[in-house]
């Protein structure tokens, strides 16, 4: 094996864990009569389950696909926080693509993850978790 950096490394595999999900909150009854299109803000998100890893050191970017019905649906986000904040009333399945940096030479990463707003036996949350 060479030294040299911009090789490959054979038979050599990185791992580091990554999260995505959704997170939704209730905006309550009196934003609903303001705005019945607006029940809830969410976020769809890629990120470490360690606060102080930069994501954008292996990833190059993160395209999120979301409901058609939402202005620019595609959202290609090319650095960190690699999420999207969105305010909505209805339920869908969103997809993400992790493009990960060029001299990994890996494939794109394609996930579906399901935006629930309304999760069964859950109680109705009155303080926002997402601040």
């Amino acid at each position: 094996m060479t030294n040299d950096t911009n090789s490959r490394l054979h038979n050599t595999t990185t791992c580091f864990p990554i999260s995505y999900g959704s997170i939704a909150f209730y905006l309550g009854k009196d934003n609903i009569h303001n705005n019945p299109t607006a029940t809830h803000r969410w976020t769809l998100y890629v990120r470490s389950p360690d606060p102080t890893y930069d994501l954008s050191q292996s990833i190059s970017k993160v395209i999120f696909q979301l409901h058609p019905s939402f202005p620019q649906p595609t959202r290609e986000l090319t650095q960190p926080p690699f999420e999207v904040t969105e305010m909505g009333w209805g339920e869908f399945e969103a997809s993400i693509r992790i493009v990960w940096k060029e001299e990994a030479e890996e494939r794109p990463v394609l996930l579906t993850h399901f935006i629930k707003l309304y999760p069964s036996n859950a109680p109705v949350a009155t303080v926002d978790p997402s601040t």
